[in-house]
C-alpha cells in the first residue's frame, strides 16, 4: 500500500522541476500557479509575486538536484548491501557512499535555509506569515489528496481513484 503512494509521490516531485524551471510568463503550470498563488493569497504585487516565483524556480531546481543524486546514491545502497560479498565488504563499499549521503542531506538543508532567507527579505513580517500558512495548507491538501487515494486508477494510470459502483 505504502509502495504505490511512494511512487507517486516521487513521480509528482520528479515533475516537479521541469513544471518549474521557467518563469511564469512561459507558460509553465506550476510557475503560473505560484504567480498567482502569491498575488491572491498572499497579497504580494506582481513584480515582488514574480521575483519570489522565480527565486522558487531556482529552488526547485537546486533541490531536485540534489534530490536525484540522493536517489542515486540510494540505490547504489541497495545494490550493495542486497548483492553478494561479506558483511565487512558491504560496509567497506557503504562507507564512502554513506558520507556523500550525509552530506548531501546537509546541503539539502542549506538550500531550504538559503531559501527561506531570500524570500523572507523580500517580504513583511505579515506577507511573511501569509506565505507561510498558505504553503502549510498547500502541503495539507496534497498530502490529503495522497490519503484520498490519488493515483491508482485501473490499468496502472495515474489519476484519482475510481471506486466501482
Amino acid at each position: 500500500m505504502l509502495r504505490p503512494i511512494l511512487l507517486k509521490a516521487t513521480l509528482v516531485l520528479a515533475a516537479l522541476p521541469v513544471l518549474a524551471q521557467a518563469p511564469a510568463e512561459d507558460g509553465r503550470p506550476l510557475a503560473r500557479f505560484r504567480l498567482d498563488q502569491l498575488q491572491q493569497s498572499v497579497g504580494l504585487p506582481e513584480s515582488q509575486a514574480r521575483a519570489v516565483a522565480e527565486r522558487w524556480a531556482r529552488y526547485d531546481q537546486d533541490l531536485f538536484e540534489k534530490m536525484r543524486q540522493i536517489r542515486d546514491i540510494r540505490h547504489r545502497f541497495s545494490d550493495i548491501l542486497l548483492g553478494p560479498g561479506t558483511e565487512e565488504e558491504k560496509n567497506a563499499k557503504v562507507a564512502p557512499l554513506l558520507e556523500q549521503f550525509i552530506e548531501l542531506r546537509r546541503q539539502q538543508a542549506g538550500l531550504k535555509l538559503k531559501f527561506e532567507d531570500d524570500i523572507r527579505a523580500r517580504l513583511s513580517p505579515a506577507q511573511q506569515v501569509r506565505l507561510i500558512m498558505h504553503v502549510e495548507e498547500m502541503q495539507r491538501r496534497v498530502s490529503e489528496a495522497l490519503r484520498q487515494g490519488w493515483g491508482n486508477r485501473p490499468g496502472g494510470r495515474l489519476g484519482p481513484r475510481r471506486d466501482p459502483q
